[in-house]
C-alpha cells in the first residue's frame, strides 16, 4: 500500500491542501477557510483532496489558532505560580520600550492578572541545590478558590532556578494533579528550561494560556478524522519549522504559535534551493496577513528573542516578520480622515466585497479586482466568482469619507499596503545588516506574486522566484518538514573549565531526552540526526551568540579551541572580536530530527498543457488606464518569455509583471521575474 499523506494547512481566507504518494506530488487544492471551526475547514480540505481518509498514513496539519488565541486574548483563564517574592516578574516585564519615543506608552498587559498570580515557599540555588524545601502553604486552597470564582482551566508553573533542578516544579505537578484532576499545567522545566525569569515565565504562561484551546481543537479534529475512518499519525508543524506527533503539542501548544507561517518559509526555501537559490526573502501574503523571512545559504534565520503581542516567546523558532496585511486588510478613513489600510481583516467570512457574501468593506482584493489585475471569472481558477458591482459599491463608500477619486483610492490601497509589506521586508534585512538587493524574493501565498515585483523595485531587489501553484507553499512546506524537536540545558560556567569530558556529558544528558522523546515518537534513534550547539559571550555581556559546535560534543577539539572558535564567530556576526577578554557557556542545545521522505523539489505541476494564448484586458496602473496581456500559467511551457506589463492567472494565485519587467518560465515550472 503506498504512503499517502496529506499537507493541510488553515489560513485566514483559504485552507490549502497538498496530497502525496511516496515522495511524489499527486494533487493540490483550497478550500475556504471556516474561522468559526477550523476544523471543518479541514475536513472540507481532505473530501476536496479524494483520497480516503482509511487511506492516508499521515496527516500534516498547520493552523493560526494558537497565534490568534495570544494575539485576540481569547485563551483559557490562566493562573501563574511563583517563587515567594517573584510575584511580579510578569508586571514589572523588561526596561526597555518597543517605542521609544513614545510619551504614553504602556507594556502590554501580561496573559495572567495580578490576583491570580500565587506564591510558593521553596528555593532552589542556581547550581541546582535546595535552599528551601517545597511548602504549599495553603496555596491549593488559594487556587481552588480562584477555580471556582474566576474559572481557572490552567496553571503555569515557574519557580525560581527550576531550569537547573526541576525537583520542586515536578512536586508541585503531582499535588495539583491530586487535588484538581483534570486541570491544565504547564511547568518550565518542561516548556522552556533555560535562565532568565521573565521569559521563562512568560514563555510557560502563553503554553498554559493555550494549552486547553489548541487540546480542546485537535481532540476535537482526532475525534472527527477516527469518526470518518482515519487510523493514520496527526503530526502538527512548529514555529521552528520542524513537525512532531499531535501528542506532543497538546503537551507544549505554544509551540504551534505561526505554525502557518514557519511551514511557508519551509516549502520556499526547499523550492528556491531546488532552483538555485539560497539567498532569499521569503514573501508570503495571504488574507489576513503578510509574513516575510530572511533566508541565509538556505537556512533560515532561527531566534529565541521573538514577541507576540508585545510578549517574549522565547523558544528556538523561525525569524518571521508579521504585519496585518492580506488580501482581506480593510481600507478605511481614519480620524484623521487619512487612508489606512489592516490591521483589520475581512478574512473568509464574510471576507472582501467582492466575494457576494454580506462583506461591506473595501479590501486589497477588492482594490486589485476594480483595478483589473484580478478578473471575476478566473479567480480561484473560476470557483468563486467575484461580484464587481460590489466591490464597485464598497469603494465608493470608501472614495467618499476620503473625498477621492474612486479609482485613486483604489490605487491608494494598493501602494498603501505595498508600502505596508516593504517595511517589513526592511525590517529582517536592513534593519538588522543585510542588503536586500543581494537576494531573491520567493514570493507566494494567494497575494505575494501579485504584489512582489513592486516590492522588488522598492527594495532594490533585481529578482522574484513565483513558484508553481504559489497558493499552496506553506501546504507544501508542511509535507517536507522534518521530525524535529530542540532540547536545551542552561549551564552557566567559564569556556576555560568546560573539560572535554564535561561537554560530552551535558550533550549526553540531552540526547538522553531526545532519545526518549523520539521513541514515544515511534522513530528509531539511529535514523535522527541531531546537530549541538552552544550559546557562548563574552564574560560580562548580557546577551550570548549560538554556536555550532558539532565536532565538540564528539570531544573531537580542545575547549582551547573552542574559545578560539567563538572569536572568530564574534568576529563574523558582529566585525570585531576581543581575544584577550574571558569566554562563557550559557546554555548547551541539541536539536534532533528526523528527515522527511517526500520531495524537497517543487514538483508540484506536470508539463504544461495546451497551447499558449493571449488575452487582452483593461488594467488601471499609474493613474491610467491600458490594455495588459494575461497568460493562464499552466500553457506556458519552460523557457517562455513575458514582456511586462502582463498578468499570469493559475489556480491558486495571481502574478502582476510590471511594465519594465520580464517573466521566465524555468525548471519546475517557476516563474523568474527580473527587471529589464
Amino acid at each position: 500500500m503506498p504512503d499517502v499523506r496529506v499537507g493541510v494547512e488553515v489560513g485566514g481566507t483559504f485552507t490549502d491542501w497538498v496530497l502525496t504518494e511516496g515522495s511524489r506530488i499527486v494533487r493540490v487544492g483550497k478550500v475556504l477557510s471556516t474561522p468559526a471551526h477550523p476544523d471543518v475547514g479541514v475536513m472540507n480540505a481532505l473530501e476536496e483532496a479524494g483520497v480516503g481518509l482509511d487511506q492516508l498514513s499521515a496527516l500534516v496539519h498547520g493552523s493560526t489558532i494558537a497565534t490568534n488565541v495570544v494575539i485576540e486574548r481569547k485563551g483559557a483563564v490562566t493562573a501563574l505560580v511563583t517563587t515567594t517574592g517573584f510575584r511580579d516578574v510578569l508586571a514589572i516585564q523588561r526596561q526597555a520600550k518597543q517605542r521609544l519615543f513614545d510619551l504614553f506608552y504602556k507594556h502590554p498587559e501580561p496573559l495572567v492578572p495580578r490576583h491570580r498570580v500565587l506564591e510558593v515557599t521553596e528555593k532552589v540555588a542556581p547550581d541546582g541545590s535546595i535552599r528551601q524545601p517545597l511548602a504549599l502553604d495553603g496555596l491549593l486552597e488559594t487556587l481552588d478558590r480562584l477555580i471556582r470564582e474566576d474559572g481557572v482551566q490552567s496553571v503555569a508553573v515557574c519557580l525560581l532556578h527550576a531550569y537547573a533542578n526541576p525537583a520542586h516544579e515536578e512536586a508541585l505537578e503531582r499535588a495539583l494533579a491530586e487535588r484538581f484532576p483534570g486541570l491544565h499545567v504547564s511547568l518550565s522545566s518542561d516548556v522552556l528550561p533555560r535562565f532568565r525569569e521573565y521569559e521563562r515565565t512568560s514563555t510557560v504562561v502563553m503554553s498554559a494560556y493555550t494549552k486547553p484551546v489548541v487540546d480542546r481543537y485537535l481532540g476535537h479534529l482526532e475525534r472527527r478524522l477516527s469518526e470518518a475512518g482515519f487510523t493514520g499519525h496527526l503530526n502538527i508543524i512548529q514555529a521552528n519549522g520542524g513537525s512532531v506527533p499531535a501528542p506532543a503539542i497538546r503537551r507544549h501548544a505554544v509551540k504551534m504559535i505561526l505554525s502557518g507561517p514557519a511551514a511557508g518559509v519551509v516549502g520556499a526555501t526547499a523550492i528556491a534551493a531546488d532552483a538555485g537559490f539560497g539567498d532569499i526573502i521569503t514573501f508570503d501574503m495571504g488574507g489576513t496577513s503578510t509574513d516575510v523571512c530572511l533566508v541565509n545559504g538556505g537556512e533560515p534565520k532561527i531566534t529565541t528573542d521573538y514577541k507576540i503581542a508585545g510578549l517574549p516567546l522565547a523558544l528556538p523558532m523561525i525569524d518571521i516578520a508579521t504585519v496585518g496585511a492580506g488580501g482581506g486588510s480593510i481600507a478605511a478613513a481614519d480620524r484623521g480622515g487619512i487612508m489606512k489600510v489592516g490591521p483589520e481583516s475581512a478574512g473568509a467570512d464574510p471576507g472582501p466585497a467582492c466575494y457576494g457574501k454580506g462583506g461591506t468593506h473595501f479590501t486589497v482584493t477588492d482594490a486589485n479586482v476594480v483595478l483589473g489585475l484580478i478578473r471575476p471569472h478566473t479567480f480561484f481558477g473560476g470557483r468563486l466568482h467575484l461580484e464587481l458591482d460590489a466591490a464597485h459599491s464598497a469603494l465608493r463608500r470608501l472614495a467618499t469619507s476620503l473625498s477621492m477619486n474612486p479609482l485613486e483610492a483604489a490605487e491608494g490601497v494598493r501602494r498603501l499596503v505595498n508600502f505596508t509589506m516593504a517595511q517589513a521586508m526592511r525590517l529582517v534585512s536592513i534593519e538588522r545588516g543585510h542588503d536586500p538587493r543581494d537576494y531573491t524574493i520567493v514570493a507566494y501565498g494567494g497575494g505575494g506574486p501579485l504584489h512582489a515585483a513592486q516590492l522588488a523595485e522598492e527594495l532594490g531587489c533585481a529578482q522574484v522566484l513565483v513558484p508553481y501553484n504559489p497558493g499552496i507553499i506553506s501546504a507544501f512546506g508542511l509535507l517536507i518538514a522534518d521530525i524535529q524537536q530542540d532540547f536545551l540545558l542552561t549551564r552557566i560556567s567559564p569556556a576555560g573549565r568546560a573539560t572535554q569530558p564535561l561537554l560530552v556529558e551535558h550533550f549526553g544528558e540531552l540526547e538522553g531526552r531526545a532519545r526518549r522523546e523520539f521513541d514515544s515518537y515511534g522513530v528509531p534513534w539511529p535514523a535522527v540526526e541531531r546537530r549541538y550547539f552552544l550559546d557562548m559571550r563574552y564574560i560580562g555581556q548580557a546577551y550570548e551568540l549560538t554556536m555550532p559546535v558539532d565536532e565538540f560534543a564528539s570531544g573531537q577539539t580542545s575547549t582551547a579551541q573552542l574559545t578560539s572558535q567563538f572569536h572568530e564567530f564574534h568576529r563574523q556576526r558582529y566585525g570585531h572580536a576581543s581575544s584577550r577578554e574571558g569566554v562563557e557557556i550559557v546554555n548547551f542545545r541539541l536539536t534532533a530530527l528526523h528527515r522527511s521522505t517526500v520531495q524537497r523539489a517543487s514538483g508540484v505541476g506536470g508539463a504544461a498543457r495546451g497551447d499558449v494564448t493571449i488575452e487582452t484586458a483593461p488594467v488601471r496602473l499609474d493613474g491610467a488606464t491600458s490594455a495588459c496581456g494575461f497568460y493562464h500559467r499552466d500553457t506556458l511551457p519552460e523557457g517562455f518569455r513575458i514582456q511586462g506589463p502582463a498578468v499570469v492567472e493559475e489556480a491558486t494565485a495571481t502574478t502582476f509583471i510590471p511594465k519594465g519587467w520580464t517573466g521566465t518560465v524555468i525548471a519546475n515550472r517557476n516563474l523568474i521575474l527580473r527587471r529589464a
